[in-house]
């Protein structure tokens, strides 16, 4: 699969101009004057005054009448290079900039003292004009100089990952992710994506599963949630309920696929939830007969509540009080299903015990209450399919919360889509 990643230019161009005005500005002309020839340091001074003061037009004329001044010396261009690359970029003229940053880095005439702080500049700007070539070789000349930062490496491994070699994407996508955790900082979700397609590459699917679990985990991101439950919907022991409450997760966390839709509705009618039927299909833009037969039924079962919610109370199991849990959800009367569920959980009785704390953790991470919810979530216990779905409800709720609080990825094997 190939993917286009979005680049920082913004940020990454604003070191670029500092970088490169701070030692323009600093008296780079002066100190370079016994190199220079002395047609070409008398304009370069003149521009750098005009630097100074904000003309930044003016300086640019100054760094081209210093180019037509040149006789070629490496030196020279070598700095004429360095102006221009800084003028431009504070022009918003990426392009110019790009040239004239690539071209100083190249020089063979340029200082070793320069190196880190010029080869960085023409490293992002090759990376933003999509030359990933020449990113890549800046890249490993600044690896080279141990000047590598978990941005910088994230950059690089975007280059790779670009420019098809899968493997070394694979490579310097996770140096960054690792460089980025040392420093107490979020992964960049780029390089999350990368990892994972080398991964379904590599058919490393429990691998893959997991950097997606982290994706989430990072950003918080309904897509990919979506995408890890569809992914768990093949777990072992999965059944209606479990099948049901996770497409229940994808609605409520915004994840929905024109297919969900239908499925949910769906399986809202045949589990005797007509009502819920109804405002999915609708919400889904979705008609049809199953549609129709439910919007017949609704009434009907709300007349109904009242009675169902009269005998749950009296039954001595949390049977029938789970299952009003369940229809007081599907009318979005959370704070119901909440009292419902706990009256369920704390009766027992139950012939699915993981139902009770699973529905009264939904209706809490309904309401906005994820710390609550999460503790409900914990106390689902049964087969795996009933420990996945709590899982991802529970992150749900985290990510809820800020993506930082997420939990802890699940190391369950399943095909990353």
């Amino acid at each position: 699969m190939k993917t286009s990643f979005v680049r920082a230019i913004f940020g990454a161009s604003l070191l670029c101009t500092t970088a490169m005005g701070a030692a323009i500005l600093a008296g780079g002309v002066a100190a370079a004057a016994d190199k220079l020839s002395s047609a070409v340091a008398k304009p370069l001074a003149e521009a750098q005054k005009l630097m100074q003061t904000g003309d930044n037009q003016g300086a640019l004329a100054k760094v081209k009448e210093a180019q037509a001044a040149s006789t070629q010396k490496p030196f020279d261009d070598y700095e004429i290079n360095q102006f221009f690359a800084a003028i431009e970029i504070k022009l918003n003229d990426y392009a110019a900039a790009t040239t004239a940053a690539e071209a100083a880095a190249d020089s063979p005439a340029m200082p070793d003292a320069d190196k880190k702080g010029v080869l960085h500049n023409a490293f992002v700007l090759s990376g933003q004009a999509k030359q990933y070539a020449k990113t890549i070789a800046y890249g490993q000349q600044l690896a080279a100089l141990n000047a590598m930062d978990d941005e910088t490496t994230a950059d690089l491994a975007i280059a790779y990952y670009e420019s098809g070699d899968v493997p070394h994407a694979q490579q310097y996508a996770q140096q960054g992710i690792d460089l980025a955790k040392a420093a107490g900082k979020q992964p960049n979700p780029s390089l999350l994506q990368i990892v994972m397609n080398a991964q379904v590459k590599q058919n490393n699917q429990g691998g893959a599963e997991q950097t997606l679990e982290q994706l989430v985990q990072t950003t918080g991101d309904p897509k990919a949630l979506g995408q890890l439950i569809d992914v768990s919907l093949s777990t072992p022991g999965m059944n209606d309920l479990y099948f049901f409450d996770l497409l229940r997760l994808k609605l409520l966390a915004g994840a929905m696929t024109a297919d969900d839709y239908t499925q949910l509705g769906n399986t809202a009618y045949l589990q005797g939830y007509p009502e819920e039927a109804v405002r999915v299909l609708q919400q889904g833009g979705k008609g049809g007969d199953t549609l129709r037969k439910s919007r017949n039924e609704a009434a009907t079962d709300e007349r109904q509540l009242p009675s169902i919610a009269a005998s749950a109370a009296k039954a001595k199991t949390g049977e029938q009080d789970a299952k009003l849990a369940e229809d007081y959800w599907g009318y979005g009367r959370y704070a119901d299903a909440e009292a419902a569920a706990r009256r369920a959980v704390s009766k027992g009785g139950m012939k699915n015990p993981a139902e009770g704390p699973l529905i009264l953790g939904m209706s809490l991470a309904a309401q906005g209450k994820y710390d609550e919810a999460t503790q409900a979530f914990g106390q689902v216990g049964g087969n795996q399919a009933a420990k996945k779905t709590a899982h991802l409800w529970t992150l749900y709720a985290q990510t809820k919360k800020g993506p930082s609080a997420a939990a802890p990825a699940a190391a369950t094997p399943a095909p990353a889509q």
